[in-house]
């Protein structure tokens, strides 16, 4: 069966750490870098405070930047420049997750932006303002720049038949249409499954199916059986990861190869 793309999503909060983590995830496999680029507009600072023993304990904090510390056109270009693989640009308003710190308009300006610099793929919100959305469709369009048309659901998974209702009212809209739910059990990631199951034969739809949380990573490991389209992967390797329905790069690999997915 074929085998998904895998994209990796790298989260570096400066140009020189997206590269750094753009290379690592290249060596890993990852067929295309999805570039948070909201995460530019965030600082990692170091914390240090005192806990209930009186002991200073260090942590560190995501803090806010302002919309003029980055220079888009230049930014993009030294990405471009620094990243081999096919680049998916995705820029998430606050709403959705995402860290950037602007206006609606702001932030379509820097999609604008990518998508003119000639980026592979980008992300638009399925929440985009109607008008707004078609324009930044139309424009990729002319540019040849692929769209993921996505939607972020933080609270609750729902049933596979709504599921899969809400993928043919999205998939005009994008050539890849990117659902993740919040999966807060085993029994959510088996609607997800359900819904993958049920749509597998759809031999016109390029989808990405998700959770974040428990059972959230169970789509993305038997993805090939459910002839999925792009499989969203991580560099994190940390033991939580399963709990936050996240799977690394290299283990998602080794699964299929266990599991027997192969492009034979």
């Amino acid at each position: 069966m074929p085998l998904p793309l895998i994209c990796v999503t790298i989260k570096g909060h400066s140009l020189a750490d997206m590269v750094e983590q753009a290379e690592e995830a290249t060596g890993e496999g990852a067929d295309i870098i999805e570039v948070l680029f909201d995460e530019l507009y965030v600082e990692r600072v170091e914390v240090n405070a005192e806990n209930t023993d009186g002991e200073v304990e260090t942590s560190h904090e995501l803090v806010p930047r302002g919309i003029e510390v980055i220079d888009v056109p230049e930014a993009i270009e030294w990405l471009k420049a620094g990243i081999e693989k096919p680049v998916l640009f995705t820029c998430r308003p606050r709403r959705q997750g995402g860290n950037f710190p602007g206006t609606e308009e702001e932030r379509i300006e820097v999609i604008r932006q990518a998508v003119a610099s000639g980026v592979s793929w980008v992300d638009l919100e399925l929440d985009i303002e109607e008008q707004e959305r078609a324009a930044l469709f139309e424009q990729a369009a002319e540019a040849g720049t692929k769209v993921v048309a996505s939607h972020h659901d933080m609270d609750s998974t729902p049933k596979s038949a709504e599921i899969q209702s809400f993928v043919a009212e999205s998939r005009q809209y994008g050539d890849t249409v990117k659902l993740c739910y919040r999966s807060n059990g085993h029994m959510d990631g088996l609607s997800l499954c359900e819904a993958a199951w049920e749509l597998r034969d759809d031999a016109d739809l390029s989808l990405a199916l998700m959770g974040k949380g428990v059972g959230g990573d169970m789509p993305r490991i038997h993805a090939p059986m459910f002839s999925q389209s792009l499989v969203y992967a991580t560099l994190d390797a940390d033991f939580d990861l399963p709990d936050r329905g996240m799977i690394n790069v290299r283990d998602l690999r080794i699964a299929w190869e266990m599991l027997g997915y192969s492009e034979a």
